[in-house]
This record gives C-alpha cells, sequence and structure tokens, in this order.
C-alpha cells in the first residue's frame, strides 16, 4: 500500500519549505492526497520541518485514521481530510505557523495587494475561526487558495503539492509586505491587479517558485536536517 513517491515529495516539499524559515517550530503539516483512494500522506508531529526523515511521513485514511506509521501523528490534522472531501479539486495542503504568516494572523484578514504576488490571494482567501474542519468548511470556497486562521497561522491548498508550496511561499511574502507596510500605503487598483495576475500565470511563476524550493530543500540539507537559508 505504501507509496514511496508521494512519501518522498512531501519530504522534498518539507526540506524546501524549511530552508525558508518556515518549519522552525513544533506544529506544521504537509499533506498529499494518494489518486484515487480515500488515503493522504503527512508528517509527523514531533519533529520540525528541518529534522523531518522519509520514516516521518505517515499514511492516513479519510477518517483520520493511521493506515501506515512510525511516527507521532498531530492531533490537530482533521482538516486534512475534510478538505479533501470537500474539495476534490485540492490534492496538497501546506499548514505553517510561519512568523510572517503568523503576524498577518493577528489581524485577521487576508495580505493587501501590496506586490503583483499578492494578487494569488485576492478574493481567494477565507478567514476561519479556528483550525478544526467545523470552522474551516464552512468558510472555504470552491475558488479559495489560502485560509487565515486568525492568531494561529495559514494554510494554502492547491491541485498539486508544487502550486500548494509555491503558494505557501509566496502568501508569506505577501503577509511579509502587509505587516511591515503602513495602513497608508496604497493597494493596487484592481484593474491593474487583473492584469498582474494574468501575467504571473502565463509566466508560470508557481512551477518556477516549486523548482526554486526544491532546490533550495537540497541545498540547505547537511544530511542530517535543513539549516535555513538566512536570506530566502
Amino acid at each position: 500500500m505504501r507509496d514511496p513517491v508521494i512519501q518522498s515529495q512531501v519530504l522534498e516539499a518539507i526540506r524546501g519549505l524549511a530552508a525558508y524559515g518556515l518549519g522552525s517550530g513544533i506544529g506544521g503539516h504537509v499533506s498529499v492526497r494518494v489518486p484515487g483512494q480515500p488515503l493522504f500522506y503527512i508528517n509527523a508531529f514531533e519533529k520540525t520541518f528541518e529534522e523531518m526523515q522519509l520514516h516521518d511521513i505517515a499514511l492516513l485514511d479519510f477518517d483520520g485514521k493511521v493506515v501506515e506509521s512510525q511516527t507521532r501523528i498531530s492531533p490537530g490534522l482533521t482538516f486534512h481530510h475534510g478538505i479533501y472531501k470537500q474539495r476534490p479539486d485540492v490534492n496538497a495542503i501546506v499548514h505553517t505557523h510561519g512568523f510572517w504568516i503568523t503576524s498577518q494572523s493577528a489581524f485577521g484578514r487576508p495580505p493587501r495587494n501590496l506586490h503583483n504576488l499578492c494578487t494569488y490571494f485576492d478574493g481567494r482567501t477565507c478567514i476561519s475561526p479556528s483550525d478544526d474542519f467545523t470552522a474551516i468548511g464552512p468558510a472555504l470556497r470552491d475558488d479559495d487558495v489560502a485560509i487565515i486562521i486568525p492568531w494561529h497561522g495559514a494554510i494554502t491548498v492547491a491541485g498539486t503539492l508544487g502550486d500548494a508550496a509555491a503558494l505557501h511561499v509566496t502568501l508569506d511574502y505577501a503577509c511579509k509586505l502587509d505587516v511591515t507596510l503602513s495602513a497608508e500605503t496604497p493597494v493596487m487598483p484592481s484593474e491593474l491587479a487583473h492584469e498582474m495576475s494574468r501575467i504571473l500565470q502565463k509566466a508560470q511563476y508557481l512551477d518556477l517558485t516549486w523548482n526554486l524550493i526544491r532546490r533550495k530543500g537540497v541545498d540547505f540539507f547537511n544530511g542530517t536536517r535543513v539549516i535555513p537559508s538566512p536570506i530566502a
């Protein structure tokens, strides 16, 4: 039943996110749906992204029950199988407590459109009062790619692991802009935001960012753990 390819892809994303400084503490999750089955792979709870190894990636079913694992699983992962059930288009989910993402979550709102990359989240970010799926489910719309959990962190969802990871790194950047720039900073006009979104899609920005994440995961892994880049 074990799928070593998916298991390795989850670890690859985790190490790349760790290189960006998004996995220094306990509590983040990366999961990937097993195609055609009510199953998903997800990482261990007791280790940081920086420490994760292949045996720390577990297989669970859509009831949240462990199918195959050598590790301890987070008690707060109900939203993973909940989202997979509600959104058949979602095949990968990333959740972290990255510094800028967590700072943004204290505002209880999506990041403002302060850069072309912020347009990925314009009108496609919901706010959920908690990380329990009973809260996320009603808040999550069909086209949303990000979920802000006030005073907690954020989640990104996508049809591929690459897109979910790239969106997460991009969300962290968008949140840094929002948190550090003043409230008087003008936001991008809606017509320009639409054009920027079109250009980014044409340029395949998410694909390129996913490749960068993967490279960073390799470059900053010292054979034992990931040492985050001082300049992500």
